[in-house]
């Protein structure tokens, strides 16, 4: 398991989308001003899907949101 994405400028939300809306990435991403990165408030995390499973339900369970109940299981926000 590894963290791989916490705090993003506005610039690099802008090159996320944009690759994300030409196909891309596996992931979607957020509008440049909606992502919660751009707050410091969302961090992702590259691991196998029952990692990222278990981990989203300790993250709820203590109040947190996690990605995996809308298509980017890889996403935690606060």
């Amino acid at each position: 398991m590894q963290v791989s994405s916490v705090r993003r400028t506005w610039r690099e939300q802008v090159t996320l989308y944009n690759a994300w809306l030409r196909g891309e990435s596996k992931y979607p991403a957020a509008p440049p001003g909606r992502s919660l990165h751009e707050q410091g408030r969302a961090f992702d995390v590259v691991a196998d899907d029952k990692t990222l499973a278990r981990m989203g339900g300790v993250w709820e369970s203590v109040g947190g949101r996690w990605g995996g109940r809308f298509d980017d299981p890889i996403h935690f926000e606060r």
